[in-house]
């Protein structure tokens, strides 16, 4: 079952079952939120992008060998000048300590058509950050800042 909770300090909370299936409803949210807190519509694109490419990662990859598919937690809060977005999930963890992003053009001229989404999420955004506690969760903090106008 999928949840949005909202407070009054510009906080909000979704919780989304980890099937690829919900990535529309959580594009949708985000977008919203994005464009509610004030960004044009290019940074609502890159947001949006870094989001839905983060939130497959972990359907696809994190959570590759669970039956059933536990849910992706989205933890969403801006204040003036910062939107902040905290994937959380109960998957395996990534080791980003390893992680080597790819070369272009080399690696689709080569025929690759995946193994680009960290580079995109972290093209798209001002900050990204990871942490994983061992049998608890991962969560993946996404920031984008929102330049005077």
């Amino acid at each position: 079952m999928s949840s949005v909770v909202a407070d009054t300090r510009s906080n909000v909370q979704i919780r989304v079952p980890g099937e690829l299936r919900f990535l529309a409803l959580i594009r949708s949210v985000i977008t919203m939120l994005a464009r509610t807190a004030g960004f044009p519509d290019t940074d609502v694109d890159k947001i949006e992008l870094a989001v839905d490419e983060a939130c497959t990662n972990v359907m696809e990859h994190a959570y590759r060998t669970a039956c059933p598919k536990p849910a992706v937690e989205l933890e969403v809060r801006w204040e003036p000048g910062r939107f902040v977005v905290d994937i959380v999930d109960q998957g395996t963890p990534f080791d980003f300590s390893n992680y080597v992003p790819p070369k272009f053009p080399d690696h689709w001229l080569s025929g690759r058509t995946r193994g680009a989404g960290l580079f995109l999420i972290r093209s798209c955004m001002d900050e990204t950050e990871y942490e994983s506690e061992p049998g608890r969760a991962n969560r993946l903090r996404l920031v984008k800042l929102l330049q005077p106008a």
